[in-house]
This record gives structure tokens, C-alpha cells and sequence, in this order.
């Protein structure tokens, strides 16, 4: 097969992942395409994917680079199918062969009312100085969210933002803020040395695309202690995992220096979870906690497992919430279901004593059964 028969093929299956309204694409050497649905895999199509087609769609992907995906055996990297529609994607080796992830990147950056965000991140927006950290499994929107931050500053603000991505996802377009787009690989080496570069470029805000190492670590330190804004994600699933993950990717003699940075530059950390809805529409729960003397007095003084009481504790004061709550009020606001409710909680036990202590709760409950009675 020539590689314009493998795009014009490649182009068709991105075309049926974009026709059912899919998220992402999975190609598996000699299987039938798969996709993913909301929140369910699906079968996208009884076509095979077969071990040719996939190394062809491969040599496409990696241009004079697959060399470099034999040798380090996974690789990442963005395509664009057209004007419109772009694709994020990673390629790896398993036991059966090949296997290559699309994750559609959507042509517009939407808003926080739009990817319904609690308004408490518009605090975000008007930040000057310190730490964000976004969290998250992968695909719970981390990447969309930070999207939406940025651009919502590249609108309101005039700043100079320098991003370093691996790959680069949304695309921004300079509105009041002047926006420099950097991708690992293609325009630097390193997100550690990208970010040593950015801090030479007269930035006002930096975004890391990952932190994945102590080095890039260190650079982000380094940066928000010279007063910059800076942005990233971490793979975690809260606040209390996240602190403790970024300072535990230092050595141990030096992690009692990090964790003072930490407590006086953090801002924010926002964790998020996506819920298949009642309706079926993909809610995010979030938490957020936002930097509060008491949140810096826990961190700084090691009693990271604190943190969820001070987040509950303090969320009225300083626009924090739990987990917990946040899935509370999701469901109060019919959003999703009880079930789901404990299905993601922290701590289920915790909720059912929120749900059983809450007279909103009770009163629906009461009216739920009542009209059931009716009926």
C-alpha cells in the first residue's frame, strides 16, 4: 500500500470516529477498529486493520522519524485531518502488533459554562504569580480545562504566554495576550530545557504540558520563585496525591526545600473526573483547592492528609470543594445518578453521611417516593 492509500484510509476511519460524535480512535495491527463513546468502548467498524496497513499508517505518522518509534517504541505526536479537525495520537508496541490512539482535539476552545466548570475557575484567570496544577486520570479533561484557562486570559488579558506541549493540542490565536506554541521533539528537546529557554523569552505565564520527571520539576520551581504564572498537569486523582506526588520526585534531602515552595506558590489544584449524566452528556466533577493559609500551614508542615477536611472545612470562605461535594451537588441538580454519586466518591461512606445529614436530600427523596405513591 502507498502512504497516500493509507492517509486516504487512515482520513475515512477518522471520518466515522468524527460521524458518531467519538472521542477516540483505536487501530490494533489485524483487529476491527474500536472507538470511544462517551464513556464505553465501542465497535466502530468490522473492517481489519491489517498488519501492513497499520506499519504503513505508521511510516505516515512518523515521516522520516519512525526509526526513532522502533527504537524508543512508543511515539506522539498531532494530525491534522483537515481545517477543522485535528487529532492528538500515540503509537506503541504490544504482543499482537501495533497499536495507534487518536484522541480527537476539538477545533474550538470552549468555555467554562460551556464544558460545565464550576465558576470558581474564572479565579484562575486573574492570577499573576504562582503554581496551577490541572489533575486527572487520563481522558478526564485535564487538557480541555487548561485550554479554557488559557483561553480565557488570551482574551481578557495582555500577557505573553509561552506553551511547551508534547504534542500541541489546541491551537490559540493571539487575541490581547501574545501566544508561542513549543512541542517536544519538533521545536525543543525537553520540557526541562524549554522551560530553562522560556524563562529567557520575557514570559508572563508558562504552561507544561506534563510534569514527568524531577527536572522539568525543578524548572517549574525555579520558575514560579521568579514570579512567574505557571500551569501544568500531573496524573493524579486529588489534591492530597498531587502534593505528594510532585514532591516525592525529589530526592529526599531535597524534598523539605520543595515542599516550602510548594506551600507559598500553589495556588490551585484542580482534579477532575468525567460522568457519563443522566442525559448522557459527559459532566465533569471537580475539585478544587485553592491556596489558603491554612492549605500552606498543611502542606508546609507535612500533614498533606489533612488537606481534604481543609478543602470541606474551608469551601464556602474560599470557593473550595471536595470530591465529595462536588459529586453531591451534581446529583441534588439531577445531573447524575445517586449511584454514580458513590460510584466515584473518595470516600462513599463519607457521602452517605452528606446525603443522610442533608434536609435538600431527604426533602427530594421524600418527594421522589411520594410521587411514586401517586403514580
Amino acid at each position: 500500500m502507498s502512504l497516500q492509500a493509507a492517509k486516504d484510509k487512515l482520513n475515512r476511519w477518522l471520518e466515522m470516529l468524527i460521524s458518531i460524535e467519538g472521542a477516540d480512535l483505536h487501530i490494533k495491527s489485524n483487529s476491527p477498529l474500536h472507538a470511544r463513546l462517551k464513556s464505553d468502548i465501542i465497535l466502530l467498524s468490522n473492517e481489519i486493520a491489517t498488519e501492513k496497513t497499520v506499519e504503513d499508517i505508521v511510516e505516515l505518522l512518523t515521516n522520516d522519524t519512525i526509526e526513532q518509534f522502533y527504537k524508543k517504541k512508543e511515539y506522539d505526536g498531532a494530525y491534522k485531518l483537515d481545517a477543522r479537525y485535528r487529532f492528538r495520537f500515540n503509537i506503541f508496541l504490544h504482543v499482537d502488533g501495533i497499536g495507534i490512539a487518536f484522541r480527537l482535539i476539538p477545533d474550538k476552545i470552549k468555555t467554562f459554562e460551556e464544558l460545565n466548570l464550576p465558576a470558581a475557575l474564572n479565579k484562575l484567570v486573574d492570577l499573576r504569580r504562582g503554581l496551577v496544577l490541572v489533575t486527572g486520570t487520563t481522558g478526564s479533561g485535564k487538557t480541555t480545562t487548561l485550554a479554557t484557562i488559557l483561553e480565557s486570559i488570551n482574551q481578557k488579558h495582555h500577557r505573553h504566554i509561552i506553551t511547551i506541549e508534547d504534542p500541541v493540542e489546541y491551537v490559540f490565536h493571539d487575541k490581547k495576550s501574545i501566544v508561542e506554541q513549543r512541542e517536544l521533539g519538533t521545536h525543543t528537546h525537553s520540557f526541562s530545557r524549554a522551560l530553562r529557554a522560556a524563562m529567557r523569552e520575557d514570559p508572563d505565564i508558562i504552561m507544561v504540558g506534563e510534569i514527568r520527571d524531577m527536572a522539568t520539576a525543578e524548572s517549574i520551581i525555579q520558575a514560579v520563585n521568579t514570579g512567574h504564572l505557571v500551569f501544568s498537569t500531573v496524573h493524579t486523582l486529588n489534591a492530597q496525591e498531587t502534593i505528594d506526588r510532585l514532591i516525592g520526585l525529589f530526592p529526599t534531602n531535597e524534598q523539605n526545600r520543595v515542599r516550602q515552595t510548594v506551600a507559598a506558590t500553589l495556588e490551585a489544584t484542580i482534579s477532575q473526573r468525567l460522568i457519563e449524566g443522566v442525559d448522557g452528556e459527559m459532566i465533569p466533577a471537580v475539585e478544587m483547592m485553592f491556596k489558603t493559609p491554612l492549605v500552606q500551614e498543611l502542606i508546609r508542615t507535612k500533614r498533606d492528609n489533612e488537606l481534604p477536611d481543609a478543602i470541606e472545612k474551608e469551601g464556602i470562605m474560599y470557593d473550595s470543594i471536595s470530591f465529595n461535594r462536588a459529586l453531591f451537588n451534581l446529583t441534588l441538580a439531577d445531573k447524575i445518578s445517586e449511584k454514580q454519586a458513590y460510584q466515584y466518591a473518595t470516600s462513599p461512606a463519607d457521602l452517605k453521611l452528606m446525603f443522610t445529614l442533608s434536609p435538600e436530600y431527604e426533602a427530594r427523596k421524600a418527594a421522589q417516593e411520594e410521587e411514586i405513591e401517586f403514580k
